[in-house]
């Protein structure tokens, strides 16, 4: 299938280096975002588990995943080792930043309104912490020497 001049691909291309990484990075944070609520909904709204402890957890499983297909796709370094397990430590420790800026929010917005299904309150916090993890990976997780 052959795109048209000025389709997708081309204008994808044609951004500024910086401004594709956070079109993917905004991409595989979409796809963490979803793995998170729907993980927590199930976890919070249907298991009982309550709401911070609950996070924790939809943090630990879309972590890694963002980890793996940002070092993949969205920072990907020709010739450097992928997957490097110190990379994947300075990531999830620059997420952990992230993931305080979450909680923050969640627990600010849950003290102060009722919600009936706290994985609204939680989509908030998600989205206050993904500025947090753009800058912190570009700047220091997948910095390029």
């Amino acid at each position: 299938m052959s795109e048209a001049p000025g389709g997708v691909r081309a204008r994808l291309a044609a951004l500024p280096p910086a401004v594709l990484q956070m079109v993917r990075f905004a991409i595989v944070g979409g796809l963490g975002t979803v793995t998170n609520l729907v993980l927590f909904f199930v976890l919070v709204d249907l298991g009982d588990l309550a709401p911070l402890p609950g996070a924790v957890v939809c943090f630990a499983v879309a972590v890694s995943q963002n980890y793996v297909l940002n070092e993949l796709w969205t920072f990907a370094i020709r010739g450097e080792a992928r997957l490097a397990p110190s990379r994947y430590a300075k990531f999830v420790a620059a997420s952990l930043v992230g993931l305080a800026v979450n909680a923050a929010a969640l627990a600010a917005l849950i003290s102060l309104y009722e919600f009936p299904l706290l994985v609204v309150p939680q989509a908030f916090g998600i989205l206050a912490g993904m500025a947090v993890n753009f800058i912190a990976s570009r700047q220091i997780v997948f910095r390029r020497s």
